[in-house]
């Protein structure tokens, strides 16, 4: 293939929601470089991932299909085609760059890629938590198991406690075991300088995690130094408050109290990844690469910080872990926002329309720009065992599957383990705290019968016995 085409460049940051940025209006200004990418992009202000968890939501936008389909997203499996497959097959150079451990080759996503850098650090890197001694690891252990009925009754008492392991030293030191952005985007320097002047144009995928849980004070990106209690318990308490525990008794007054510190820590790590991606940005002017590449800017889901009780990421459909920034700049065109309800599904077969390229008979969604859906799909699962975190739970029978719809003006939610529905007038009460499902029963009756008519099309888990 000669070099006729643009390049492609995608971001994906974990965890990123829309409301924490300039361009959506975000009070703070912690991110001015992705505002100035959005002043020369397609904004889409209403978009959504399919799933809230990384597992159920990136194989939608890779490989435009539900993350139920077939046998579930654990794994990459065919017959799911990724982007990075069919780019390359049009004679495409592709690279991906992650750190993210669900993402790696175990699970298939190294399918497609002329290189694919999975870095993710060994247990003993310098990177990687510290080694503990047996006697230390059973204590922290013990102390753990202990902890988690304490935290109902006696949070203040039980981070005390986790604070002093943390100051002997028995509770990890390091404060992200993951690479920054930093490191990330020097890899992709790398590669971008290697293979500007090939005559084949490139796709390449870069992953961030900086600001996925556990969030840090803006230094420690920097650095590693000495936690304060008071940081120590916000910067862990987003990963307490999505399990099962989290809307027991006096931890919720325990949480309240320092949400708004995890917040700002949250808010502090897109603060460090925006310099990374202005400088990332820089670079690719420099070299030239800039203007003749598609860019898009994404995340794969959002985080919640106790709008529905909650934190983090779980198995929850609520917007504030749907909803995600959209950005796609084209070359050659100019600011545009477009508010129209759009799904990351379709993302892999908008790609495919910008570089002009026919949609593969494998995706299931269609060109975001072309797209005339009114009303979009998600899907997830639900951890019986952990009550909250789907990120690691094996999908086996529809009882495991959580099903929501949305329109303009209406979000519907079906639990399939209990059968629970929920009904959310998004235009009155946009962050879902009014269920309506009791008294809307016309509206109840529409969505779900949108919802059964989606999975007769769409059956989740059509392969399994």
């Amino acid at each position: 293939m000669e070099k006729n085409k643009p390049n492609i460049i995608l971001m994906t940051v974990d965890s990123l929601r829309p409301d924490h940025l300039g361009f959506m209006d975000y009070k703070k200004n912690i991110s001015p470089n992705i505002d100035k990418l959005a002043k020369e992009s397609n904004v889409f202000t209403q978009a959504f991932a399919v799933g809230p968890v990384t597992p159920h939501s990136l194989p939608s936008l890779l490989t435009s299909t539900y993350p139920l389909d077939f046998q579930g997203p654990r794994k990459i499996e065919r017959p799911r085609k990724m982007i990075s497959e069919v780019l390359k097959e049009k004679g495409f150079l592709t690279a991906a760059f992650h750190s993210n451990a669900y993402l790696s080759d175990f699970f298939g996503y190294n399918r497609g890629w002329n290189y694919f850098e999975d870095i993710i650090p060994p247990y003993d890197s310098d990177l990687s938590v510290g080694k503990v001694s047996i006697k230390k690891a059973i204590f922290r252990e013990l102390v753990s198991l202990l902890g988690k009925p304490s935290l109902a009754l006696f949070p203040e008492l039980t981070f005390r406690i986790r604070y002093l392991m943390y100051k002997l030293g028995i509770l990890r030191t390091t404060p992200k075991e993951t690479p920054n952005a930093n490191f990330v985007n020097g890899i992709v320097k790398d590669f971008v300088s290697a293979v500007k002047d090939e005559k084949k144009p490139f796709f390449a995928w870069v992953h961030y995690m900086d600001i996925h849980l556990p969030y840090l004070p803006y230094d420690c990106y920097f650095k590693e130094r000495t936690l304060t209690y008071s940081e120590l318990v916000s910067k862990e308490l987003s990963g307490f408050l999505s399990k099962k525990y989290r809307s027991r008794g006096n931890f919720v007054k325990f949480s309240k109290k320092y949400i708004e510190n995890t917040i700002d820590f949250y808010d502090q790590g897109i603060k460090y990844l925006d310099e990374q991606i202005g400088d990332l940005m820089d670079f690719l002017k420099r070299e030239n690469v800039y203007q003749n590449s598609v860019i898009i800017f994404t995340s794969d889901h959002g985080d919640e910080f106790l709008e529905h009780h909650g934190g983090g990421h779980t198995s929850n459909l609520y917007n504030e872990n749907l909803k995600v920034p959209l950005l796609i700049k084209i070359p050659e065109e100019n600011e545009r926002k477009i508010n129209k309800k759009v799904s990351l599904i379709d993302l892999s077969s908008t790609i495919c329309g910008l570089v002009g390229i026919s949609l593969n008979p494998a995706f299931k969604g269609k060109n975001l720009f072309d797209s005339k859906k009114n009303i979009i799909f998600h899907q997830t699962a639900i951890n019986q065992k952990e009550g909250w975190n789907a990120s690691l739970t094996e999908i086996e029978k529809i009882e495991n599957c959580k099903i929501a719809c949305q329109s303009i003006n209406w979000k519907y939610i079906l639990n399939h383990s209990n059968k629970k529905e929920e009904l959310y007038n998004l235009i009155q009460d946009p962050k879902e705290q009014n269920n309506l499902a009791e008294t809307e029963t016309e509206i109840l009756s529409q969505m779900r019968k949108k919802v059964k008519e989606f999975e007769k099309e769409n059956p989740p888990l059509s392969l399994v016995e």
